[in-house]
């Protein structure tokens, strides 16, 4: 089978860039100290479940910013700590310069545990909101949207899903104040093929 760049690339990854790029951006527009709240027409779910919610997702779409622009095969990790926090490791490929790129953040629940709103820090003190508005353990998708609803990401458990389900997540997204228009989809050919990889290994 052929590989693809970003598979040719799978073992160099640099976390510097993209953290001095995070670090630039978070001070820029989502500086907010300790005071992250739930931003209006945004109803985080209210039967949360952070042991389920862990584990490997995959961005299937994302409304583009600074923090990813230009990124591919973007996916997030989560692990739960012995203290309660979450441990996120963000990565990408930047078909640019050929290479993968990754971030590790913290996570705190905002409010009770039952409630899908968290606080994200790569950089602390800062801190930016990450509100759970839609997870669905049994078909692996979740609706993430940030402190403002210009922040948003379509999640998954797989590197794709089947349109319909696709359309009923963005309009989801949309109830929660989400310029659907602006979601931008998120190829996966490096997922995928790292993923044959290590079946094949």
């Amino acid at each position: 089978m052929r590989r693809t760049p970003e598979a040719s690339a799978s073992s160099r990854t640099s976390s510097l860039p993209l953290a001095m790029a995070l670090t630039a951006a978070v001070s820029a527009l989502w500086y907010t100290g300790q005071r992250v709240r739930v931003p209006k027409n945004v109803r985080p779910v209210q039967d949360f479940d952070a042991e389920q919610y862990m584990g490997h997702w995959y961005e299937l779409a994302r409304i583009d910013y600074v923090f990813e622009r230009g990124l591919t095969s973007c996916t997030a990790d989560y692990s739960l700590q012995d203290d309660g926090t979450v441990q996120v490791t963000n990565r990408g490929f930047d078909p640019e310069r050929g290479q993968w790129k990754s971030a590790t953040a913290v996570a705190k629940l905002l409010s009770g545990p039952e409630v899908g709103s968290l606080k994200v820090s790569f950089f602390r003190p800062l801190y930016a909101g990450y509100h759970v508005v839609y997870v669905d353990h049994d078909a692996g998708h979740a609706v993430v949207v940030g402190d403002a609803a210009k922040y948003a990401w379509i999640l998954s458990r797989t590197p794709s899903i089947d349109e319909a389900a696709y359309t009923r997540l963005v309009a989801i997204a949309a109830s929660n104040g989400v310029d659907a228009s602006r979601l931008i989809r998120v190829p996966h050919g490096a997922a995928l093929e790292m993923v044959e990889t290590s079946k094949a290994a």
